[in-house]
């Protein structure tokens, strides 16, 4: 995973752009656990925080929540809490956006997650 020493030293120099594009294209590595791949999206979408672009971060985050929900490894319990945490990010940027579609689609993610 020496891609996340690079994604580093590149968010460490402000360019945010470059690092979310450098862990986007590392997202289907072989032998990336579903779990890593939750927290770089993550990552990926604060990339977008930090250089502005809001619209995709929410984009993002919403991927991390949907990861969440899919990902076996992990307790249920866990991947509906940690997709919530991510559903409530996509919220908050779309919301910066005025993505009312966006918006619509997280809140209904998050809130079946709520029943």
């Amino acid at each position: 995973m020496g891609f996340v020493a690079e994604s580093i030293f590149l968010m460490k120099r402000n360019e945010f752009v470059s690092a979310a594009k450098l862990l986007e294209s590392h997202l289907n590595d072989a032998g990336l656990k579903p779990a890593s791949r939750i927290g770089i999206m993550a990552w990926i979408a604060e990339c977008y925080v930090k250089s502005e672009d809001l619209q995709s971060a929410g984009k993002w985050y919403e991927m991390a929540g949907k990861t969440a929900l899919a990902c076996k490894e992990l307790a249920k319990e866990v991947r509906e809490k940690r997709a919530i945490l991510e559903f409530e990010q996509a919220i908050t940027y779309y919301e910066a956006v005025d993505d009312v579609s966006g918006m619509s689609r997280a809140a209904t993610l998050k809130y079946s997650l709520l029943r």
